[in-house]
């Protein structure tokens, strides 16, 4: 987590103590689990890359690719909620979630091949509202829907082998702001008065576009560095791929890449009343 997100989430927390200090039906909810981030134009682009690469394969040329798409990552979370009555109640919620993945593949031609190793993380804030329905006993029903914005970091290791100009580095865009949203739904066991165990299953939209920042490596054995924005050039209409550049190239068919932060999220609590 970069200092940015400590710092907000601390001052968040900070916020939301001092504005629920004197409520009265309050309760404290901590999540933990696991997620699964859609990717947006990195997941697309892997399938065009595949695509353009075995499209000028030489006749003697061989093709492998590992191309994994950016999925499974972790999520955690802590809120506040205020009963607004027997079924119905409203939370502040800070939270964190992260996913990484390793992508390459490689032809024959000049001993080629193209590794990238993305890492998104961010710190999601949103104002959130539940709806109860009892089940019988100690268990509950709950629908879950919240707004609110995420800080989001993309963090980029790359590398290119091959015997013209290998070279390797890192790309980190500058943190950005965006809009997130989530729904869905879940269940609570109510152990004692002020304990219950919850899980939920819950949906998130989100994306990151006009990605600027520093990069620095090694480029044909020689440090580099610069500042490059992420695009994605679709090769004929047919083939979308990743570049990084510090200006944007004159092609047809390029845009700023949108990297999603949307998807699903599984995540098992427990609430505590206070």
């Amino acid at each position: 987590m970069s200092k940015l997100h400590k710092t907000l989430a601390f001052l968040s927390l900070c916020a939301l103590a001092a504005a629920t200090a004197q409520a009265g039906s309050l309760s404290l909810k901590f999540n933990l689990g696991g997620t699964y981030l859609m990717g947006g134009d990195y997941n697309k682009v892997l399938d065009g890359w595949r695509d353009y690469e075995l499209t000028v394969l030489g006749p003697a040329e061989t093709f492998t690719d590992n191309l994994d798409k950016l999925g499974l990552g972790f999520q955690a979370s802590a809120e506040v909620i205020y009963e607004l009555g027997s079924n119905m109640a409203a939370g502040l919620e800070i939270g964190y979630f992260s996913a990484s993945v390793e992508s390459w593949f490689s032809r024959t031609w000049h001993d080629y091949k193209l590794t990238m190793n993305p890492t998104f993380s961010a710190v999601p804030i949103l104002a959130n509202f539940y709806y109860f329905m009892p089940l019988g006993g100690a268990l509950k029903l709950h629908g879950t829907a919240g707004l609110g914005i995420m800080l989001a970091h993309l963090n980029m290791v790359y590398a290119i082998e091959d015997t013209f100009t290998p070279y390797n580095g890192t790309w980190i865009p500058k943190d950005k702001v965006a809009f997130t949203a989530k729904a869905g739904i879940g269940v609570e066991y109510g152990l004692t008065e002020t304990i219950a165990l919850t899980f939920d299953i819950l949906g998130r939209l989100g994306q990151i576009t006009d990605l600027t920042g520093e990069y620095e490596g090694t480029f044909d054995g020689a440090p580099y560095s610069g500042t490059a924005t992420g695009y994605v050039y679709d090769v004929v209409g047919l083939y979308p791929i990743f570049i990084m550049t510090e200006t944007m190239p004159a092609y047809p068919n390029i845009r700023a890449a949108k990297f999603g932060l949307g998807g699903l999220s599984a995540l098992f609590g427990v609430r505590i009343g206070i």
